[in-house]
């Protein structure tokens, strides 16, 4: 079971989620996609198992089921205050409470995730205007392009675009034309 090249839009789709943050340290700025499970462990590469994450975190992460991730992160980050002595104040039972808190904080981010791209309306808004973007294309590019417009998208509630113009043919000395049809006029 391989990974494949997800289309533009739905890594875009992705990388917006979260307001645009990495899930697992909900501080820097989205420039990868994750596998919450891991393909190499049986994950499925489909959007419903992809959260944004940094690129550190997404590195870190590497191919470790989430708990292990977040055991590790939090380790890193109180280790100092830990004592040694295992029944301690700090000992292992306050590790352990920490990492189930670590633990608890970054699911309901990744449930957070899972839910807005559940959201019909969010994925059309994507898919009606970025469908056309080639999976090879540079995504920190489009990342760039079109953040302003995925905030005012999300402050409008993911807005469907306004239906195409009615248009017809008109054949020229030059081969085909499109023109559009008036309002008042029928098909």
């Amino acid at each position: 079971m391989g990974r494949k090249k997800q289309d533009m839009w739905i890594r875009l789709m992705v990388l917006f989620a979260n307001m645009g943050r990495c899930v697992y340290c909900d501080d820097a700025q989205s420039e990868e996609i994750d596998h919450v499970v891991p393909v190499k462990h049986g994950g499925w590469d489909h959007w419903v198992n992809m959260v944004p994450a940094c690129e550190p975190c997404n590195q870190g992460k590497s191919a470790k089921g989430l708990l292990a991730w977040v055991a590790e992160l939090t380790y890193q980050r109180y280790s100092a205050e830990a004592s040694t002595w295992p029944h301690g104040n700090k000992g292992l039972w306050w590790m352990r409470e920490r990492i189930e808190h670590e633990f608890d904080e970054v699911m309901a981010r990744v449930e957070g995730v899972k839910s807005e791209l559940d959201d019909e309306a969010r994925s059309d808004w994507f898919l009606d205007r970025y469908w056309f973007l080639g999976k090879n294309d540079p995504v920190y590019f489009w990342r760039g392009w079109i953040s302003s417009r995925v905030e005012k998208a999300r402050e409008e509630g993911w807005p469907k675009p306004p239906p195409p113009p009615r248009m017809r043919v008109v054949r020229t000395r030059l081969g085909q034309v499109m023109e559009p049809i008036p309002e008042d006029e029928t098909a």
